[in-house]
C-alpha cells in the first residue's frame, strides 16, 4: 500500500479535522511569533463644552506607538519559543493522524486474520462432523463406547460456539472500521512490511522529534520568563492632529504635532524567583521525559524483535506439522486404496494439512501487526 493509500484510508471528516488542526496550528504559531509587536493605536475623539457663551467643540486624531525594542534577549527567545511550539504541535497532529491510520490498519489486519481463523474453524468443524460420524459407526458396530461419541459432539458444539463468537467479532471490527473510514474494509490491498534497521527506527522517530521540540520550547520559555523581570527598552511616539484650544487661539500652538521618546521599564515582583524556578523545572522535566522516551522507543524495538523471533519459530513449527500431515495424507490415501482406511479418515488428515497452512498465514499477519507498531511513528516509513 502506498502512502497516499494509507492516508486515503481515513474518512473525509477525519481528514478535514486534521487539516483544520494543521491550519489552526500554523495561524497560532505565526501569531505567537509576532506577539512581541505591539499594536498601533488609532484614536479619534470629538468633545463639546458649554463652559463659554457659545458651545465649543474640538476634535482630535491620534496615532500612538509604544513598542519594546530590547528585552535582554527576550524578543528573540519569544520568536524561537513560538517556532519550537509550532513544530511540536505540528508533530503532535501528525502523530494523531498516524494513530488513526494505525487503528484502521490494525482493524484491516485483524479482519484478514479473523477470516483465516473462520476458514480454520470451518475445517475444524468439518473434522468434528467426520469424527462424530466415525464414532457413531464404531459405537453402532460395538467397537467403542458412547463416551467417545459424546466427546465428539461436545467438541463440535464448542467449535460452533467459537465460530459464532468469531463472526460477532468480525462484525464488531467492521463497525469499528466504519467509524474511521468511509471505504469498504475489503477493498484495500494491505502493505507488506519488512524489518526496519534500528538506526533508521531511532533517528526518524516522530515522538522523539516532537519531544525534542518540547525541550526547545521549555528552554526558550525559561529565557522568556527570566527576561520578564529584566529591564525593557521601548520607543514611544504619538502623532496628534487636533483643533486648537479656543483659549489659545492666537498662540503659536500647532494643530498637528508629534510626541516621541523612549522609556525603560523594570518590573519588580515578589513572585519573580518562583516564576523563574518553575520555568527552569519545566525545562529539566522535559529533558528527562525525552531521555525516558528514548529508552522506551529503544525497548519497544528490542521487544518487537523478540516477538518477531517467536512468531518465526511458530511458523517453522507449523510448517513442520504441515509437512508431517502431508506425509500422513499420502499414507492415508494409499491405505484407503487397499481398504485399510476409510475416506473419512483421509479427509480429516487433508483438513489438518489445510489448518496448518492457515496457521502459517495467521502467524504472518501477527508479524505484520508487530512491524506496523514499528513503522507507524517513523517519518517517511509509510
Amino acid at each position: 500500500m502506498a502512502e497516499g493509500e494509507l492516508v486515503d484510508v481515513l474518512s473525509a471528516n477525519k481528514e478535514e479535522l486534521l487539516k483544520y488542526q494543521k491550519e489552526q496550528n500554523q495561524v497560532q504559531s505565526h501569531k505567537l511569533e509576532n506577539s512581541w509587536i505591539n499594536p498601533i493605536t488609532l484614536q479619534y475623539s470629538k468633545n463639546y463644552s458649554t463652559q463659554f457663551d457659545n458651545t465649543l467643540h474640538t476634535q482630535q486624531f491620534v496615532i500612538a506607538v509604544d513598542q519594546p525594542i530590547f528585552k535582554m534577549g527576550g524578543i528573540w527567545a519569544g520568536i524561537k519559543y513560538a517556532k519550537a511550539l509550532g513544530k511540536a504541535n505540528s508533530l503532535d497532529i501528525e502523530l494523531q493522524k498516524r494513530e488513526l491510520i494505525s487503528k484502521a490498519l490494525i482493524i484491516l489486519y485483524n479482519l484478514k486474520k479473523s477470516k483465516l481463523q473462520l476458514a480454520k474453524l470451518n475445517y475444524t468443524i468439518e473434522n468434528d462432523n467426520l469424527d462424530i460420524q466415525i464414532q457413531k459407526e464404531q459405537y453402532e458396530n460395538g467397537l467403542s463406547n458412547r463416551t467417545l461419541y459424546d466427546k465428539a459432539l461436545l467438541k463440535r458444539n464448542a467449535d460452533m460456539t467459537s465460530k459464532l463468537e468469531l463472526e460477532l467479532s468480525i462484525a464488531k471490527l467492521e463497525s469499528d472500521f466504519s467509524i474511521l473510514s468511509d471505504k469498504d474494509p475489503y477493498s484495500f490491498q494491505l502493505p507488506n512490511f519488512v524489518m526496519l534497521d534500528k538506526e533508521r527506527y531511532m533517528s526518524n522517530q516522530l515522538e522523539l522529534q516532537r519531544d525534542t521540540m518540547r525541550v526547545e520550547e521549555k528552554k526558550q520559555n525559561k529565557y522568556m520568563t527570566l527576561t520578564k523581570y529584566l529591564p525593557e527598552l521601548s520607543i514611544t511616539g504619538r502623532y496628534i492632529n487636533e483643533d486648537r484650544n479656543p483659549l489659545f487661539a492666537n498662540s503659536q500652538i500647532k494643530e498637528s504635532y508629534y510626541n516621541y521618546g523612549f522609556k525603560v521599564t523594570l518590573p519588580l515582583s515578589i513572585n519573580s524567583f518562583d516564576d523563574i524556578q518553575n520555568a527552569k523545572i519545566e525545562y529539566l522535566n522535559a529533558k528527562i521525559a525525552l531521555d525516558e522516551k528514548r529508552k522506551t522507543v529503544a525497548n519497544n524495538y528490542k521487544l518487537a524483535l523478540k516477538r518477531l523471533e517467536i512468531i518465526d519459530k511458530k511458523i517453522a513449527l507449523s510448517q513442520e506439522d504441515a509437512s508431517s500431515y502431508a506425509s500422513m495424507l499420502a499414507t492415508a490415501k494409499d491405505l484407503e486404496k487397499i481398504g485399510d482406511q476409510t475416506t473419512l479418515d483421509t479427509q480429516m488428515v487433508e483438513n489438518n494439512v489445510k489448518i496448518r497452512e492457515l496457521d502459517q498465514e495467521i502467524y504472518k499477519i501477527d508479524a505484520q501487526l508487530e512491524l506496523l507498531g514499528l513503522y507507524i511513528n517513523v517519518a517517511d516509513a509509510i
